[in-house]
């Protein structure tokens, strides 16, 4: 069985939405300057070192048993950089509507897009789509506030109650565009800076949650970081914990060291596995957080394929990814062990 946990699907052309928009809504989404506007932020979801982009191949749903994909929305996630609020809101429902539709199958499970922007829409949203069984879990793109604020509270309250885990995946834009999530340190002038600074973005939001009393306030929740690799986590775990034991006092609903936090409700998939090549390396992960770490192909840009998760970490790897993929997904009781 491969569970694919991170898989992308895009929309051909934005007209496709326009049937799932109110006709005042679709007269506000055919203008030009949106257009281009849109166009110009998608084209940042894919780093890479060209300047222009052939489009994605069109996303076909699995209708292999042995198979499962989580199905990402990449253009849903790129809403963090828009600076109309409502429109966003209205796409994320339009883009929900077309996935279901389209991209969804009895091994395709869709990760409803959410908008940082209206957390109170996107608990309703949780819970309307919820009862599909073409839902797997949640896609939400990050902003400037933590994921440990309680502003999230909502969102995170329809999550829990819906069995859905959160996925957090870095739209390409953050550090570029205002309203996206910065990236440390200040403004980056290059793609290859900002990406190599894309883990620094799940660090910090590991450390919000936990220590920001997230889980003390829904123990239930469950986060799946996608996109950032994982072979930081010891050093950053190893320095969180140390530093808990030092300033405990002021978080006193962080009972445990964090690092047993982190195992018990984060998961993070493997892409890019390059980055975590060597055995050496994968060996440091203590056996709590490699029953973490879940199979990501990030198909169709630069894909990783399940055939090298052995080859690049050692032996009973990739059986293990699978039996975590299973794990996470196991609290909605739609993927098949």
């Amino acid at each position: 069985m491969i569970i694919d946990c991170d898989v992308h699907a895009e929309v051909r052309e934005h007209a496709d939405l326009l049937p799932y928009m109110s006709l005042a809504w679709r007269k506000h989404f055919e203008r030009d300057e949106w257009l281009r506007a849109a166009n110009l932020v998608s084209s940042h979801v894919r780093m890479s070192d060209a300047f222009g982009h052939a489009q994605a191949p069109a996303y076909l749903p699995v209708t292999d048993p042995g198979r499962t994909d989580l199905v990402l929305p990449p253009q849903g996630l790129a809403v963090n950089g828009w600076a109309d609020h409502p429109a966003a809101t209205v796409y994320l429902q339009a883009l929900n509507s077309f996935a279901d539709e389209h991209w969804a199958s009895p091994s395709s499970r869709l990760a409803i897009g959410v908008s940082p922007h209206d957390r109170a829409w996107s608990a309703a949203e949780i819970r309307r789509r919820a009862g599909s069984p073409a839902t797997g879990a949640v896609a939400m793109a990050l902003v400037p506030e933590m994921l440990g604020s309680s502003g999230w509270d909502p969102v995170y309250d329809a999550c829990v109650e819906t069995g859905l885990p959160l996925v957090i995946h870095y739209s390409g834009v953050e550090g570029l565009y205002l309203g996206a999530a910065p990236l440390s340190g200040g403004v980056h002038r290059s793609a290859l800076a900002r990406l190599t600074l894309m883990p620094h973005l799940a660090e910090s939001n590991v450390a919000s949650l936990v220590l920001g009393g997230a889980f003390a306030r829904f123990p239930g929740l469950r986060v799946l970081l996608a996109g950032f690799g994982f072979s930081w986590l010891p050093p950053m775990l190893w320095r969180l914990d140390r530093e808990w034991r030092t300033f405990r006092a002021d978080v006193p609903w962080v009972t445990a060291p964090p690092s047993e936090q982190v195992a018990q409700s984060f998961w993070f998939t493997s892409h890019p596995l390059g980055e975590a090549a060597g055995r050496e390396r994968a060996a440091v992960l203590p056996p709590g957080l490699r029953s973490r770490i879940v199979f990501g192909s990030h198909f169709p840009y630069g894909a990783d394929s399940a055939g090298q998760i052995d080859d690049r970490l050692g032996p009973g790897w990739a059986e293990q990814m699978m039996s975590n993929g299973a794990e996470l997904f196991s609290g909605t009781a739609r993927v098949a062990r």
